[in-house]
């Protein structure tokens, strides 16, 4: 889905605060209530918009928030699409990359909890096209952009049983 100036104000704005009312945002970016609305059913629909999340103030230097980690897979066969089909139903991942040179795929995740991240990595290192796995821990993000990126895993890859991913 390719993005419009709109969408992206749209979503920056929901980034910013994922309360903001759609008068609020109508308001911002000099648009009907109504056609914000249909912006936002549409990248909702899309799935450009994943979730909403509310974020809370808790004393001290920890994070309420889920925590991020890269997984820099090598392969024993150079294809990324069948690891990936197995893991986009995941949903802590971000974002997955096919990368040139000793990394194959690059999966960024995000969990509630470090335990999590490790159920993904051991679940992700078990796959058997995965030659080796390296975690990475994000310990600050300091810019994330949205593409509007979303790619699908091709059919051929696509492993089921009984009708539903495996």
């Amino acid at each position: 889905m390719r993005l419009t100036s709109t969408d992206k104000m749209i979503l920056e704005l929901l980034r910013e605060d994922g309360r903001r009312s759609i008068t609020e945002i109508a308001s911002i970016v000099g648009l009907s209530r109504p056609t914000v609305r249909h912006h936002v059913d549409k990248l909702l629909r899309e799935k450009v918009i994943r979730r909403f999340t509310v974020e809370i103030d808790t004393p001290g230097d920890s994070r309420p928030s889920g925590v991020r980690a890269m997984f820099d897979v090598r392969l024993h066969r150079s294809i990324c699409g069948i690891v990936f089909s197995s893991i986009s139903h995941w949903s802590e991942v971000i974002s997955v990359w096919s990368t040139s040179g000793s990394t194959d795929m690059r999966v960024l995740v995000e969990a509630a909890d470090q335990s999590i991240i490790e159920e993904l990595r051991n679940k992700l290192a078990r796959h058997p096209e995965v030659a080796s796995l390296t975690t990475t821990m994000v310990l600050k993000t300091w810019c994330e952009r949205i593409s509007g990126i979303e790619e699908r895993a091709p059919e051929e890859y696509i492993i089921t049983r009984r009708g539903e991913p495996v």
